[in-house]
């Protein structure tokens, strides 16, 4: 649960050096003497994902990796959502933290037949957890909808 929190607050502190439009990517390395240096890294360019693999359609939806930690199994990724756009219903394998950057909308939280059964109103700065293998969508409002994720490795048993 420790490792949680500190994903948490790695995902805010992310997230609050990552404008709107991409950014820099600066990883911070010990180098010589043991001295932090900064490193660039190239940022990836969202992609339109139109369709999930499970063949259900997206309204606006663009996807990216921004870093892969080294050895760890863990993913930085950003996410863009257009004005009215939707993430049809769908359940991500690994524990994955979402802080919402801007826009305000809906997540449907579904059953195994994909039928809505709760819902979450998300706002900006709120930052929404997901447990493996949970169903949910998302509905957006008027405005897009940015957010950062990171995908974190299967949890041991």
């Amino acid at each position: 649960m420790r490792g949680l929190f500190c994903a948490a607050a790695s995902l805010v502190v992310i997230a609050a050096s990552v404008p709107a439009c991409a950014g820099g990517i600066y990883v911070v390395e010990n180098g010589q003497g043991n001295n932090p240096v900064a490193v660039k890294k190239e940022a990836s360019a969202l992609a339109a994902v139109p369709v999930l693999p499970n063949g259900k359609q997206n309204q606006g939806f663009k996807y990216g990796m921004l870093y892969d930690l080294p050895g760890a199994a863990t993913h930085v990724m950003r996410g863009h959502v257009d004005a009215k756009g939707s993430i049809a219903v769908h359940d991500g394998a690994l524990p994955y933290i979402l802080y919402v950057i801007s826009g305000s909308g809906k997540l449907s939280l579904n059953d195994k037949g994909g039928g809505q059964i709760g819902e979450v109103a998300y706002k900006p700065d709120d930052v929404i957890v997901f447990q493996p293998n949970t169903l949910h969508g998302w509905t957006n409002g008027d405005t897009a909808f940015e957010f950062l994720g990171v995908e974190l490795p299967a949890p041991q048993k």
